[in-house]
């Protein structure tokens, strides 16, 4: 992101904070927490697809053919759709190559973030003997 020990080197030269913020192309708050007490030298943040990648492959190790909206639903992907398909593309080579077999689970095993294959009871219903 923005270089944060020579942000500090400038502070501790007597430059304002907004003096930095302009030399270095940073935001004046960007500044203050780069000299706040306890902040890191390098700030990282991981991004949507690199969270989401291990749930990725594991579905496609069982079913590289699986469509996009399908892992989406699977893995409970909140984010981009866009982001979700580049992430696909880049594994689907990988595990398309290796045939799954006889290894693949069931689809009715597959657990979804908020959805899974279960019953769902809704009520009782009556049936009663229709004479003609």
């Amino acid at each position: 992101m923005h270089d944060r020990p020579a942000m500090r080197l400038l502070h501790d030269d007597g430059s304002p904070i907004r003096g930095i913020a302009r030399d270095v192309g940073a935001s004046r708050n960007a500044v203050r927490r780069a000299l706040r007490p306890g902040s890191k030298d390098h700030y990282y943040r991981p991004s949507a697809s690199e969270d989401a990648e291990p749930a990725v492959r594991d579905v496609l190790a069982d079913y590289p053919d699986m469509v996009v909206a399908d892992v989406a639903v699977l893995i409970d992907w909140r984010h981009s759709r866009r982001t979700l398909s580049d992430l696909v593309a880049r594994l689907r080579p990988i595990y398309r190559d290796s045939s799954p077999g006889l290894d693949a689970r069931a689809d009715v095993t597959l657990r979804a973030g908020t959805l899974a294959a279960q019953n769902i009871e809704c009520g009782t219903l009556t049936v009663q003997e229709v004479q003609w």
